[in-house]
């Protein structure tokens, strides 16, 4: 491991230097998740550095998510899941969030999630059945308040992302869709649109393409279902736009 730590030759980047170090190691596998780093003092000899400049490295790490320093035991590496990936993604995409990102959204869902169903008509399970079901359900209840109709229409994209059978399509797709119920509830509030029953005629129209395997009637469901979102996006930016002046 001795070979790993070496002393750091710039004294202006001395936190980063140790970083990029330890970083490219992780991403290299020559440090593996869980695996103890040296003690502090000597991560300072193997380097060379202060601790105040091991310290700020082994910040920045930390705040990156690669190492988790434990009081009185270490400093250990993560293991970085599709889960922290994907939460990475969600904070970033909360944090900038504006009235231009909810039109940028809509954009990306037109570009991926057509073909997202037809992959799901093609490569579904009968578990994915059952789930779409169970949502349709529920979502035809006209006894569940506007908030419970938004995450209902979160999760039947995020199960058709699943349904793909490619689990890159979640990962990309996820941090995305956990946006719109704040878009919804906007739209709702700024428009004063009923973006219940038309969406439900579209996912019941969807489903029933992917339940059939109809690929190409799937795609094209989802492609004019969006249309729709996006003309209800438009109506909430000009109305967010008029407020302004």
């Amino acid at each position: 491991m001795n070979a790993i730590f070496k002393p750091i030759g710039s004294p202006l980047t001395l936190g980063q230097e140790i970083v990029k170090t330890i970083e490219e190691n992780i991403l290299n596998k020559r440090l593996q998740p869980g695996q103890k780093l040296p003690t502090e003092k000597e991560l300072c000899e193997l380097f060379g550095v202060s601790r105040t400049a091991l310290r700020e490295a082994m910040q920045m790490l930390s705040a990156r998510g690669l190492v988790t320093i434990r009081k009185g035991s270490g400093i250990y590496v993560n293991d970085f899941s599709d889960l922290d990936a994907s939460e990475n993604m969600k904070l970033y995409l909360e944090l900038n969030f504006d009235k231009d990102y909810a039109l940028h959204l809509v954009h990306i869902r037109q570009t991926m999630e057509p073909e997202n169903a037809r992959l799901a008509a093609r490569n579904r399970t009968d578990t994915h059945i059952e789930a779409f079901e169970a949502n349709l359900l529920e979502y035809s209840d006209a006894t569940i308040d506007s908030q419970r109709h938004a995450i209902l229409d979160l999760e039947f994209h995020k199960t058709i992302a699943e349904a793909t059978g490619n689990p890159l399509i979640s990962l990309i797709m996820n941090p995305l869709f956990n946006l719109m119920p704040k878009i919804k509830a906007l739209i709702v509030d700024r428009v004063k649109h009923n973006i219940i029953e038309v969406p439900l005629e579209y996912h019941q129209r969807i489903f029933e393409c992917i339940k059939a395997r109809d690929e190409d009637g799937a795609a094209q469901m989802m492609k004019e279902h969006l249309t729709i979102a996006e003309k209800d996006t438009m109506a909430l930016i000009e109305s967010l736009n008029n407020e302004e002046l």
